[in-house]
């Protein structure tokens, strides 16, 4: 009994040995043809292996099976997988148990919505747009992240990741939040910042966002709607009515000023219910950190920078200065 049970140890070891020799050998080069398959939440080894099997991708499902168990590799994760053309049965297991997913780098720039998000994420086969939109809605998936909000919108940071084909958009969500917290945390250990409203501090930012084009006027813009904020006045702000009506980077009509969304900020005072974008670094830090100046009011010049005005008739000359081209004797002295 002992023999038998010496040799069946020393065939297992053997088969071990060959499957490792035979996988390192025969694994093909990144760059040749193959195909992805995809394995869905809930599926076995034992499906697993005649799915490969019925696409002609290994020789034999049974083998494959076994094989599994005998290296105690029967855990496979779900996802998407590229196969190449004559790769091993081993290399497949090994790849399909430790998660070796086919991937994507994806860059979210500042200033993207959560629609934004959902396209780009469903043109790298990441998720599909619905889904995304849906978790990002989600009042109590979101509660569950500690976002006490209808959105994500605000809470998912820009930036470049490596995220797997396939993945549940849930995940997606709770890595970019937690990119946002951990910005959050980093900066107001920097400045020495206390913020009591995280809602607020990214709905600021997700405004400035929107309407900064030049780095050094975020501090005056934060500022301008932390001032109007504090003394009751609407923020007349043109991004928040864009982002209500869904009119994204088109230019707004008279009846959009009058439109009646909880968005209208020409119409409603203090901040939109969510923010309208998902803010950067830089937008954020500002919205911690804005600029002491008295300033209530900005008009774009029509090269990306503002004019900032303390009073309305001063900012009325501005406007009529560079929005409708009247000529009333107004010196811009301003630089930023």
């Amino acid at each position: 009994m002992r023999e038998i049970k010496t040799t069946a140890l020393s065939l297992i070891i053997v088969f071990i040995f060959m499957a490792a020799v035979f996988w390192f050998f025969s694994s093909p080069p990144q760059n040749m043809k193959g195909e992805t398959i995809t394995i869905r939440s809930g599926m076995n080894l034992y499906q697993v292996a005649y799915v490969l099997k019925s696409r002609n991708i290994i020789t034999s499902a049974s083998f494959f099976y076994i094989m599994g168990r005998i290296l105690n590799a029967t855990d496979v994760k779900a996802g998407n997988y590229r196969i190449y053309e004559g790769e091993s049965s081993f290399s497949i297991l090994m790849k399909i148990t430790r998660g070796k997913f086919v991937t994507k780098r994806i860059t979210i720039p500042e200033g993207y919505t959560i629609y934004d998000i959902a396209k780009v994420l469903a043109a790298n086969d990441i998720c599909a747009e619905g889904d995304f939109l849906y978790w990002a809605q989600s009042p109590s998936f979101l509660a569950t992240l500690g976002i006490r909000a209808p959105s994500a919108e605000g809470y998912l940071f820009p930036d470049t990741y490596v995220i797997p084909e396939n993945t549940d958009p849930r995940d997606i969500i709770l890595r970019l939040v937690n990119q946002t917290k951990k910005v959050i945390h980093d900066i107001q250990e920097s400045i020495e910042v206390q913020y009591s409203n995280l809602h607020q501090i990214l709905t600021v930012a997700s405004l400035v966002e929107k309407e900064a084009k030049i780095n050094s006027e975020r501090p005056l813009i934060a500022a301008v709607f932390y001032n109007r904020i504090k003394l009751k006045m609407k923020l007349d702000c043109d991004s928040t009515i864009q982002y209500g009506l869904k009119k994204f980077g088109k230019r707004l009509t008279y009846n959009d000023l009058d439109s009646d969304t909880p968005y209208n900020t020409y119409k409603y005072k203090g901040l939109p219910p969510t923010p309208i974008c998902n803010p950067g670094k830089r937008s954020i830090l500002v919205a911690l950190n804005p600029a002491h100046v008295p300033y209530l009011f900005f008009v774009s010049r029509n090269d990306g920078s503002h004019y900032f005005s303390k009073t309305l008739s001063e900012h009325n000359r501005a406007v009529d200065f560079y929005q409708k081209g009247i000529m009333n004797g107004f010196k811009d002295t301003q630089k930023y």
